[in-house]
């Protein structure tokens, strides 16, 4: 092939997907976890599946989801727990299409949890919709500071 040919070639490829060399590189994993995945369907590439003659295509949205499951796994998750969650949560809320490109997630490395329309809320999605509430300690703080200075300067 043609330097030319080639060049014409990638430009074409960019445009409907990205190839797996590049995807590696962005995503920081190696071509056994991307190939493992693809296989178990776990992440597939949505531009093109690749075979015989063709080549694996990813949209930037599959490179998102990679993205967010490497960092997931490099924070505890097991990839057990994440293909358990992303069941659930493709199964109990199946308006969300791709979780890991949709969703914020929060983890200690035991649990994940994901936030709900409720900015104070989040699910517990490894125990199956156990609702978790947030506390924002900055605001009781400041109320306590005020409630302190109020009660402090009438008791003179």
């Amino acid at each position: 092939m043609k330097p030319n040919e080639r060049n014409q070639r990638d430009k074409r490829d960019k445009r409907k997907g990205y190839r797996t060399g590049l995807v590696l590189k962005v995503v920081g994993i190696s071509y056994e976890r991307l190939n493992y995945w693809a296989k178990i369907g776990f992440i597939k590439p949505s531009v093109q599946e690749g075979g015989r003659q063709a080549r694996r295509l990813y949209s930037f949205a599959d490179l998102i989801r990679l993205k967010t499951a490497k960092n997931l796994l490099d924070n505890g998750i097991s990839l057990q727990k994440l293909r358990k969650a992303m069941d659930y949560l493709k199964r109990c809320e199946p308006q969300i299409k791709e979780p890991l490109s949709q969703l914020k997630f929060l983890t200690n490395g035991r649990s994940l949890f994901t936030l709900t329309g409720d900015s104070g809320k989040a699910i517990d999605i490894l125990n199956q919709n156990q609702l978790v509430w947030s506390i924002a300690i900055g605001k009781i703080s400041n109320e306590a500071r005020k409630e302190v200075k109020k009660w402090d300067s009438t008791s003179d």
